[in-house]
């Protein structure tokens, strides 16, 4: 009689306590709303169940990519030949005298509302920034001048090899939308230093940078963020706008009227839309300014 083999699937999900869904679209858990199918996507319950995920990949030999909150991500149209983790369930949020203790699961907004019911100042540059702590802490996500790292003290981590490390700020070469964070290993947990405040002044700075964002960002439509890192003592954005890109279209994918570094789906844009605007960016910079734009989004899955 033939062998019946278990899908991977099921393999897996018979081993952790989470979730796992086969050939799941990764469009939906996206700030862009695109993207193709995952092999995996797996919701681990927590840290055991993540050390498993990653085990189990490895022995699948299966990449890894942890979404997150699923901003500063493109997921291309192909999908992704791998396992993809959300760690939605990694949710602590607890003050520790002046520290705050957050879950890579807890979305930015939350933390900064929680800072500010405890009157604990520092994160408010954050205002409006999308995603989650796991994601901020990785790419070391920031705006008007301030970043994660600024407060981070110290970040908990699941390495590949599934080992728990528990790392200070100064142990990674946190620099400009990168943490240094060992490859491979997966944020679960970071703690911030924060100094007392007035809750009122904290939400009025609070409130503050969120009307500049709204003003200058284009809010209104879906997008992964900023689509390029910021070159040296410059900004992506005016460069594409001093290259008169702003407004052109591929498909259902425009660059902003509104802001020059961002991409913007207009209801149905494909990863390669995106991906051609992004090439024709960064073709007439490099011919009008001689700059180089490297992307600030993490592209992800098959061509």
């Amino acid at each position: 009689m033939p062998v019946v083999t278990e899908s991977p699937a099921k393999r897996l999900q018979e081993a952790i306590r989470g979730q796992v869904v086969a050939d799941a679209p990764l469009g939906p858990y996206t700030s862009f709303r695109i993207g193709g199918p995952a092999t995996l996507l797996a919701v681990p319950a927590d840290r055991e169940d993540l050390k498993t995920v990653l085990a189990f990949a490895k022995s699948e030999r299966l990449p890894v990519h942890v979404l997150g909150g699923g901003s500063n991500t493109l997921v291309r149209d192909a999908g992704f030949r791998g396992i993809a983790i959300r760690l939605n369930a990694f949710q602590v949020l607890e003050r520790r005298d002046n520290d705050i203790a957050a879950g890579a699961g807890v979305r930015i907004g939350r933390l900064l509302a929680f800072g500010c019911r405890q009157g604990l100042s520092g994160l408010e540059v954050l205002s409006g920034v999308p995603g989650t702590v796991g994601g901020a802490v990785w790419g070391n996500a920031g705006a008007w001048g301030g970043a994660t790292a600024d407060t981070l003290t110290t970040v908990d981590l699941v390495t590949a090899s599934g080992d728990e490390r528990r790392l200070s700020r100064s142990d990674s070469p946190f620099r400009y939308r990168a943490s240094g964070l060992p490859e491979g290993s997966v944020v679960v947990q970071a703690a911030f230093a924060l100094a007392p405040d007035d809750p009122a002044a904290i939400r009025r700075r609070i409130s503050g940078y969120l009307v500049r964002r709204n003003a200058s960002q284009p809010v209104e439509y879906r997008s992964a963020g900023s689509i390029f890192k910021n070159p040296p003592d410059d900004y992506a954005g005016r460069l594409v706008e001093r290259a008169g890109l702003k407004g052109t279209r591929i498909g259902n994918a425009m660059i902003s009227t509104k802001h020059g570094n961002y991409i913007v789906n207009l209801g149905g844009a494909r990863a390669a839309d995106v991906l051609a605007l992004a090439a024709i960016a960064r073709e007439r910079v490099r011919t009008i300014a001689g700059v180089e734009l490297e992307l600030e989004i993490k592209v992800v899955g098959e061509e």
